[in-house]
């Protein structure tokens, strides 16, 4: 996808994130910071009305951030922005109603295809259920079939722009 074609698929999804179940009443949200290609969820913009959560790459784990504003991200991990430990404090992510994960693929039904390494199977399997798990992707990325395995997680919804 072209970066203008990224952008306006991104502000779609970004459109029906109030749609979503919970996301009213939803305190503690988690997000990611997108790498180029991935749906920009700009969750900077949501301080003030929720708290939220950034990951950073700690060896094989995500350790999440409570993110106030932007000077507290620095590059990390992949060349993406994470937060700085230094400038913001670890966060619990079993404390979020919400949790927001990319995706190179998903199915309707929520499977997911990951980059590989597993940051993300990892941390869902340690979050509690009633956390409410959305895949974000483009249109495209949805398929019909992922070839999946006994460690692989599913999420609860998948976000996308209409095709």
């Amino acid at each position: 996808m072209s970066p203008a074609a990224v952008a306006a698929a991104s502000e779609s999804i970004r459109q029906s994130i109030p749609s979503l179940p919970r996301w009213q009443d939803a305190q503690v949200v988690a997000a990611y910071a997108a790498l180029p290609g991935e749906p920009d969820l700009r969750p900077l913009d949501w301080i003030g009305a929720k708290n939220v959560l950034l990951p950073r790459v700690d060896r094989e784990e995500l350790v999440f951030h409570a993110v106030r504003d932007a000077n507290q991200l620095k590059s990390g991990a992949f060349a993406v922005m994470e937060p700085d430990p230094e400038k913001c404090p670890a966060f619990d992510p079993r404390e979020a109603e919400i949790i927001f994960v990319p995706g190179l693929a998903f199915t309707a039904e929520g499977q997911r295809l990951g980059r590989g390494r597993g940051f993300y199977d990892r941390l869902l399997a340690a979050l509690p259920p009633e956390i409410l798990r959305v895949g974000v992707c483009f249109a495209e990325q949805v398929v019909p079939d992922i070839p999946s395995e006994p460690h692989d997680e599913e999420v609860d919804v998948v976000l996308s722009q209409p095709a």
